[in-house]
């Protein structure tokens, strides 16, 4: 019954609407505006381009990932999300078709209202597929909260993150079944 119901309306188990929005910048290889209802990020991908000697790597392309803060100077969050969504998308980038070549993927978060990283991690997939970069699959993520009397909420909003007792970010490669490995078509990337 509504006992159930979230501030916003929503079931426990119930996602915001998503919205994606490829080639939202005209300037970049590869770009995309990703929104969870009221948490919007913008994606830009370049590459693959050139790459600075020190930064090259024989055996396959260089990833760097860099999140501009939504006002103001980067700091602990932002270099927190870069680590975290480097890690997982240098999985999901086949980076050995690209040797001595650079893959840069900018985030810029427009509107927080919780689960940016999922939200994030989203854009970037989508920008990717759109600069043509090739994949090794689909990425999908989910943020989900434990509230203090024990509920889970899937895609919680700021205010439902700031009053959780856990907040876990999950990141799933959903591969095409000719890509699929041995251990199935879907894998765990990143548990945060």
């Amino acid at each position: 019954g509504d006992a159930l119901l979230r501030e916003d309306q929503r079931l426990p188990n119930q996602l915001r609407a998503l919205a994606a929005e490829p080639g939202a910048l005209s300037r970049a290889n590869g770009s995309a505006r990703f929104s969870h209802d009221g948490t919007q990020v913008l994606a830009a991908v370049w590459g693959p381009g050139e790459v600075r000697r020190a930064r090259e790597r024989p055996d396959r392309a260089t990833l760097e990932v860099v999140v501009r803060p939504h006002a103001g100077l980067a700091g602990p969050l932002e270099r927190e999300l870069e680590q975290l969504l480097l890690s997982t998308l240098a999985h999901v980038v086949l980076l050995a078709l690209h040797p001595r070549t650079l893959i840069s993927v900018v985030i810029q978060p427009l509107m927080d209202d919780g689960a940016l990283l999922a939200v994030a991690m989203h854009a970037s997939c989508v920008a990717l597929m759109h600069a043509g970069i090739p994949l090794r699959g689909m990425l999908g993520a989910c943020t989900v909260a434990l509230t203090p009397d024990r509920r889970v909420l899937l895609d919680p909003s700021r205010s439902e993150e700031a009053a959780a007792a856990a907040i876990a970010t999950l990141a799933f490669l959903v591969r095409l079944p000719s890509a699929a490995a041995a251990d199935g078509p879907c894998e765990l990337l990143l548990s945060h």
